[in-house]
């Protein structure tokens, strides 16, 4: 049961992973995923009925690095421990870590390579949507991955919201059928909170600086292309006015 979810989200959950014109100089920025305040989990089709499972133990990071073209290089690693992960039945559970082989393979890893959209939106209080696209290792084999998530942005987090499907067979994994018949694909489901971290060199109030984005330097994802996919799995919490700092600005 490759819970490959955390990546997810992919997560990643979750983030960032590309680059974004600023003007003046900027402190590098860190993000550290917490697993309270988190949601990981995954489900998986059988004959009888859906197998759920949950991953109640991950880390991640997400770097924020400013270049000397004044563009922002942004990177997130997820990182899963396979035998950590639940469906709620013990023996299901050896069966799951026996077909992972998490001796052998302890880990289940996302790393974000590619991020597409409007950075402009990432204002407290918004919710936006982005294209994300990584590599995803399970069972000691990577595949690409690329998936849509949801931003939430908060006065002192954000959220990343997103699912995918994933194909267990081409990380080389065997049937992991046990009593009722299992099929592909399972579907990874992730919502992960990111909290801002001091980075050497910054004071408490630069990690969410006000930033500026040249016109047409991002491309800017269609609302049509997130409009298929249902949004009431993640609702946008509710933010009370006043309790938020001032936003990026473009």
């Amino acid at each position: 049961m490759k819970k490959q979810l955390c990546l997810a989200a992919a997560f990643a959950i979750a983030v960032p992973a590309g680059h974004r014109a600023l003007e003046g100089p900027h402190p590098a920025l860190h993000y550290r995923l917490e697993v309270a305040g988190s949601t990981l989990r995954w489900e998986l089709p059988s004959t009888f009925g859906t197998v759920k499972g949950t991953a109640a133990v991950f880390h991640g990071t997400i770097d924020v690095v400013p270049l000397s073209s004044g563009a922002w290089d942004v990177r997130s690693r997820i990182v899963v421990p396979a035998a950590g992960m639940r469906t709620e039945n013990r023996r299901r559970d050896r069966r799951m870590r026996a077909i992972l082989e998490t001796t052998k393979f302890p880990d289940i890893v996302f790393d974000l390579r590619q991020f597409t959209g409007d950075l402009s939106q990432v204002t407290p209080g918004e919710t936006f949507s982005v294209q994300i696209a990584g590599d995803l290792t399970v069972h000691g084999r990577t595949a690409p991955v690329q998936l849509p998530v949801d931003v939430y942005v908060f006065a002192d987090h954000i959220e990343i919201a997103g699912s995918f499907p994933l194909y267990w067979k081409r990380y080389g994994i065997a049937d992991p059928s046990f009593v009722a018949r299992v099929k592909e694909p399972m579907q990874v489901v992730f919502r992960l909170r990111a909290v801002p971290e001091k980075v050497a060199g910054t004071g408490p109030t630069d990690l969410h600086p006000p930033q500026s984005t040249p016109a047409g330097l991002l491309s800017k994802p269609r609302r049509s292309e997130f409009r298929s996919r249902p949004t009431d799995l993640h609702p946008p919490p509710s933010t009370r006015a006043g309790l938020l700092p001032e936003p990026y600005r473009r």
